[in-house]
């Protein structure tokens, strides 16, 4: 009797651990859904607002979820007061420190970090021409994820199962 439900808390757990995988894929295609809907945002208001990038930041963090919202009020602090550094550095170190727990995949973090060398020192049309080209990089991205995620969520989900089932009969 121990056996048995010893053997069905060891299935039930690599079960759940598969879950857990399948639901990580699944949010990190979210976090990259969500990074172009901040990047379009970006991009329309340096288009129509044509504002200090700072003021721009501080108005998107202020609709952003977390950890963005953070990260780009971040970026208007160190932006404002001056002593940050360079724009690039102040991009690079922010993402880096409030984009680090994220979701997206590394691959996206650091596509992200570059995209600080080409903003903030061009004008006005040479950011949002960046800014689309990053963002067509990232559809491209997102595709090309949401072509593979099905797969590997059950795939993950499947060696849950197999696994624990695998594990309970090793124990018996």
């Amino acid at each position: 009797m121990l056996k048995l439900v010893g053997s069905m808390v060891t299935i039930g757990a690599a079960t759940l651990l598969g879950a857990y995988a399948a639901a990580e894929l699944e949010a990190a295609y979210q976090e990259m859904l969500y990074l172009n809907r901040l990047i379009a945002m970006l991009r329309g208001e340096i288009r129509y607002t044509r504002s200090i990038l700072s003021h721009i930041f501080l108005k998107i963090s202020k609709e952003a979820k977390k950890p963005y919202d953070a990260w780009l009020g971040q970026m208007c602090i160190r932006m404002e007061s001056r002593k940050g550094g360079s724009f690039d550095e102040i991009w690079r170190e922010t993402a880096a420190v409030y984009l680090g727990d994220s979701k997206l995949p590394r691959r996206e973090r650091r596509k992200l970090e570059e995209l600080g060398t080409l903003l903030g020192n061009a004008d006005v049309e040479v950011q949002i021409n960046h800014l689309q080209s990053y963002q067509e990089q990232l559809a491209l991205s997102i595709q090309d994820m949401r072509a593979e995620i099905q797969n590997k969520k059950k795939l993950c989900r499947c060696m849950g199962v197999i696994g624990g089932i695998f594990i309970a009969v090793l124990l018996i």
